[in-house]
């Protein structure tokens, strides 16, 4: 006759039913990549994220020639409610999603995070994603990479200098700016874009 405590046996049974979820939760890979928009097509993703409404490090001069992972860009980037509000988002999302996905035998859910050039906005909130992932879910393994960061970064001057298609608040330039990338103007001349002429309101003199 067995003398074994019946809630016993079943606090047994939970433990270690929790033990093997955590157990099949280290083989879940989250990946997660910056990238610039003008610098190609974006990176096969589960999800792709624009995070230029983000206001524009760009613009600050003493930052411009820094990246995402330098922490005075970062803390520019991360200073602003808006990145800590998407990044609670994203945490919350990956932790619902990833019970679901190895369920059906997916354990890669990857995460592709765009700014204009790729130099300073997505790679500074790619880095504190990935922070955070590893803080809350350290069952999981999570890559992070930085594609136009891996490529090597344009020299001061060079064409593709970072981002200077939105203003400082991050909103996109638009009248000559917008006219001159739809018909092929270089980068260096957005950069230092500066409306030539104003636009009369309807009605006004001419």
């Amino acid at each position: 006759m067995s003398t074994t405590n019946p809630k016993t046996k079943k606090t047994s049974a939970i433990s270690q039913v929790a033990s093997e979820c955590a157990t099949e939760h280290l083989g879940f890979i989250v990946e997660i990549t910056s990238f610039g928009f003008k610098n190609g097509a974006p990176p096969p993703a589960n999800i792709l994220l624009d995070v230029r409404f983000l206001k524009n490090p760009y613009w600050v001069e003493e930052l411009r020639p820094l990246t995402g992972l330098h922490t005075e860009v970062r803390k520019y980037v991360l200073d602003q409610a808006m990145a800590q509000d998407v990044l609670d988002m994203l945490v919350s999302l990956v932790g619902r999603i990833a019970p679901p996905m190895l369920e059906l035998k997916s354990d890669t859910f990857s995460i592709a995070l765009g700014c204009t050039g790729g130099q300073h906005r997505s790679p500074a909130m790619v880095e504190a994603l990935a922070d955070r992932l590893e803080a809350i879910h350290p069952q999981f393994k999570i890559r992070r990479g930085h594609r136009e960061l891996a490529n090597g970064l344009p020299k001061e001057g060079s064409s593709r200098a970072d981002e200077a298609d939105t203003t400082e608040d991050g909103m996109p330039l638009s009248g000559d700016a917008d006219q001159s990338r739809r018909t092929g103007a270089n980068d260096d001349e957005l950069d230092s874009f500066e409306p030539k002429s104003k636009v009369s309101a309807p009605g006004g003199s001419k």
